[in-house]
């Protein structure tokens, strides 16, 4: 089986160390190739190996700029609109050209619309659900990380101009993307789990201040007002439907940074679940 179009896959640079220093590069990509380097300092020469069909340099603090940044330009490039998803990995993410392929291939096969891959138990991460679970293809998701999205080329195009007050990234994915999805119909997200990333450093984001004034959590919280403004405004389904009683619950559900009590109470029920299942597993081995 191929792919229904081809993909383009974006990888940030820090315009000095080596290029894609964390990409193995085992196998061709089936997918197109820009590199981000966001220092703005243009060192193409640098990318002689790397040879990528895009090349963009411009000095941003984080992922949402970044976002900002891809959007502008991908604009001016005709032929953008071949492109079946747009996947962005920060310059820390240690993963296979081949597992590329094949995470292209997953969500191809599975028609989903936004997804990303799992994350490595040893990883530096932010968010447990994410982590790999074994014996899993692909589970179903609300909303993927900023870390290292993909999302189908139309849906990134209709959240990116969204985005060009906020510079972390941060809430964007929490609120932002699952509001677009909606309003969209295009809302089959989940965390690929046949593929793994590691985190190679530390989060950064945290109580940084930036640019703006604004910490992450601030810009998470000014993201969650925005979408369910844009939400009322542009929603043109019943309010009883389903899928709108859930993106209201989403939007509903506040980020601060930390888990609260009812969270883990939460967590209770599933963690019993999970518990049985692994034992009925065990059991027939």
């Amino acid at each position: 089986m191929t792919h229904s179009a081809k993909s383009l896959i974006v990888v940030t640079w820090d315009g000095e160390t080596t290029p894609l220093k964390y990409i193995y590069r085992d196998t061709l990509p089936t997918f197109d190739l820009l590199v981000f380097d966001y220092s703005g300092k243009g060192n193409k020469l640098l990318l002689n190996s790397v040879a990528p069909i895009y090349f963009l340099s411009e000095q941003t603090e984080c992922k949402g700029q970044i976002i900002q940044a891809l959007h502008n330009y991908l604009q001016s490039i005709d032929s953008i609109s071949k492109y079946q998803y747009i996947g962005i990995f920060d310059d820390d993410q240690y993963i296979s050209m081949e597992d590329i392929n094949k995470l292209l291939f997953i969500a191809d096969l599975e028609q989903l619309d936004v997804f990303q891959p799992s994350i490595t138990h040893d990883s530096y991460y932010d968010n447990r659900q994410f982590i790999n679970k074994p014996g899993y293809q692909i589970i179903p998701s609300n909303w993927v990380e900023v870390m290292c999205p993909f999302y189908r080329m139309d849906i990134f195009n209709a959240f990116a101009p969204h985005c060009k007050d906020n510079i972390s990234g941060t809430g964007l994915d929490i609120y932002l993307v699952p509001t677009i999805q909606y309003l969209l119909g295009k809302t089959h997200t989940a965390v690929v789990h046949a593929v793994q990333v590691k985190h190679m450093r530390p989060v950064r984001t945290g109580k940084r201040i930036f640019s703006n004034g604004k910490t992450s959590i601030q810009e998470i919280q000014i993201m969650q007002a925005m979408s369910m403004t844009l939400l009322l405004q542009k929603n043109k389904v019943s309010t009883e439907s389903p899928a709108y009683q859930k993106i209201l619950a989403i939007l509903n559900k506040d980020s601060k940074g930390e888990i609260t009590l009812l969270d883990k109470l939460n967590r209770i029920v599933p963690l019993f679940k999970n518990l049985y299942r692994m034992l009925v597993d065990s059991s027939y081995r």
